[in-house]
């Protein structure tokens, strides 16, 4: 009994202890803040240029000091600008040859964070980095940002007098309920054994059954205080349960693949996308064994708390990105490791493609500048036979378009890719377009002797970009002509499917193997490299095909068997609303 009413006086002192420490945290912040603020309104700088950071950094260091309250070896102030990072400060740990780790605690503020996004909060928070407790703020001045820092130490020993005096209290307030409860144990014991047995229930997890509040007195509100305990415990494991299993809901449906593992190397957590990224039936594996099975770097014999490590990992014909990470306790060691993944096959095919695509325009750029170089030094050197002086001209000349022709499939695919293309969509005649397209290839054929032949079967009109739709069919027929043998037959079709215009060129040419086909739209891509330059051309014409096919919203496919021809086939709708122009 004696010791229930001890604690009933803690629970009386302890609220007024908290209360004067908020209180003397509170008169503190508000001093340091409004020192900065006044500070603030002192400062003289032209507006609207960039500021020298040094300039401001020693204005503030010997002339607004004591403006801003930041003299003391608890106070300090750091000068960053936000354009190129260059960074200031009078911190101590800043001046003590340990600049990076000062950095690295700014970007643990928040209030930091905020003003070099420029949009600064300073929200009122007791920060503790490495042991070092702290309020800071942050003020944006044009491209400087400069932050404050006010160390608890400042305060400590007002804090720690106002806790000697709470604990004085509380021991006498002890002395007195040990008396009181000495006198009127029999008359409570009723109610305490009833709270006690209240208790250990809710210790069990039973938070069912209340206590009966007979008075307003100590009794009364302890019950009622042990009752609203057990709605808040009960309520706050409702929440954390309720949580939980969000967390495992929003893990078991992520794209990227989770697994943890303690410090002995068990498998403590996993999540179903790390099964289908790693395409394996089961998890049955240590933290060792997965890094031996998988080649990876890593000892895990021993794990530092700041653990992190990032790599490439080739899994059957995938490419995944994967992060290693040490989680740490309360304490700040380390408590086991978490493995994340994520499938980045498709950028890294999209890199590759990139480099291959450098590499080709710098050869194809490459050839015909050797060629022009060559037959110049050659006429500058002299050239005394009039026709070979012509020959020599005519190469040049031959190769300069060569370049020009690039140049320009480069510019209007990049157009392309930056979405400049601007599509003149209207209503036209499918007939006229694939006769105009057949008349600008038709020399061209007559040189191999190929036969030309259109079917069209659907003679309406449809909605699409007249010259776009002109210049892809112009070009998907050169590359039929191209890659068919001598007196070779080329067929162009128009008919409607699905609600779609569809035009096939088709031709008896070398035709395009399985493999190949899979690439056949990417730009500079050839099947045969030696005979494409040989026969001329850019290598980007059926790249600018399928761009101006996916412009119309429609789609492109080839068809082929090696040395039995191909058919590629465009489709596109077959209107659309004016709205949608």
């Amino acid at each position: 009994m004696v010791f229930y009413i001890c604690i009933i006086a803690v629970c009386m002192i302890i609220p007024v202890g908290v209360l004067m420490n908020n209180n003397v945290e509170q008169y503190h912040y508000t001093q340091f803040t409004g020192n900065i603020e006044n500070g603030r309104k002192m400062l003289n700088y032209t507006q609207g240029e960039p500021l020298n950071i040094y300039t401001v950094y020693t204005d503030m260091r010997d002339l607004y000091a004591s403006s801003f309250g930041i003299y003391g070896d608890n106070r300090s102030f750091t000068v960053v600008d936000r354009n190129t990072n260059e960074i200031y400060s009078n911190d101590s740990v800043f001046l003590s040859h340990d600049s990076s780790l000062f950095i690295n605690e700014l970007f643990l503020s928040y209030n930091f964070l905020s003003s070099m996004a420029g949009t600064p909060l300073n929200s009122k928070a007791l920060q503790n980095i490495r042991g070092r407790t702290f309020y800071d703020y942050a003020i944006t001045l044009e491209n400087l940002v400069i932050y404050f820092r006010y160390y608890k130490t400042d305060w400590q020993a007002m804090v720690m007098q106002f806790n000697e005096t709470l604990l004085t209290a509380l021991l006498f307030s002890i002395a007195v309920a040990f008396v009181v409860g000495y006198l009127l144990s029999r008359a409570i014991s009723r109610p305490i054994k009833d709270m006690t047995v209240r208790t250990k229930a809710i210790a069990e997890g039973d938070f069912g059954r209340t206590l009966d509040v007979k008075a307003d007195d100590e009794i009364g509100q302890l019950s009622t205080s042990i009752n609203n305990m057990s709605y808040s415990l009960k309520n706050m494991l409702d929440e954390i349960s309720s949580e939980k299993n969000k967390m495992e809901i929003i893990l078991d449906n992520i794209e990227g693949g989770v697994i943890a593992f303690n410090l002995d190397g068990q498998m403590i957590h996993n999540n179903p996308a790390a099964y289908t990224l790693l395409n394996r039936p089961d998890m049955e594996f240590t933290l060792e064994s997965f890094v031996k099975e998988y080649n990876l770097d890593i000892d895990v014999s021993d794990i530092p708390a700041d653990f992190y490590k990032e790599d490439i990992l080739p899994v059957d014909e995938e490419m995944l990105a994967f992060s290693i990470a040490s989680f740490k306790d309360s304490l700040g060691n380390a408590e086991g490791v978490i493995l994340l993944f994520r499938n980045i096959t498709e950028q890294y095919r999209l890199d590759r493609m990139r480099k291959e695509f450098v590499a080709n325009v710098s050869h194809e750029l490459k050839t015909p500048l050797t060629s022009i170089k060559s037959f110049t030094e050659a006429l500058m050197e002299g050239v005394e036979d009039p026709a070979t002086e012509q020959h020599f001209l005519e190469v040049i000349n031959s190769e300069s378009d060569r370049m020009d022709n690039l140049v320009k499939d480069l510019l209007q695919l990049s157009s392309m890719d930056m979405g400049r293309m601007i599509l003149k969509i209207s209503h036209h005649n499918v007939t006229s377009l694939i006769t105009d397209a057949l008349q600008a290839v038709e020399a061209e054929a007559k040189q191999k002797n190929h036969t030309l032949i259109s079917d069209i079967a659907f003679k309406g009109i449809a909605y699409f970009d007249y010259d776009r739709m002109l210049q892809c069919l112009i070009n998907l027929l050169v590359n039929a002509i191209k890659y068919t043998d001598e007196s070779g037959r080329i067929e162009i079709k128009a008919y409607e499917e699905s609600h779609k215009l569809c035009i096939a060129v088709k031709d008896n040419g070398i035709g395009i193997s399985k493999k190949d086909q899979e690439r056949l739209f990417e730009r500079f891509y050839r099947v045969d490299k030696a005979r494409t330059r040989i026969m001329g051309g850019t290598g980007l014409g059926l790249a600018i095909a399928s761009e101006i096919v996916k412009a119309h919203d429609g789609d492109i496919k080839v068809e082929s068997k090696v040395n039995q021809g191909t058919t590629i086939t465009v489709s596109i709708p077959l209107g659309k609303k004016e709205a949608a122009q």
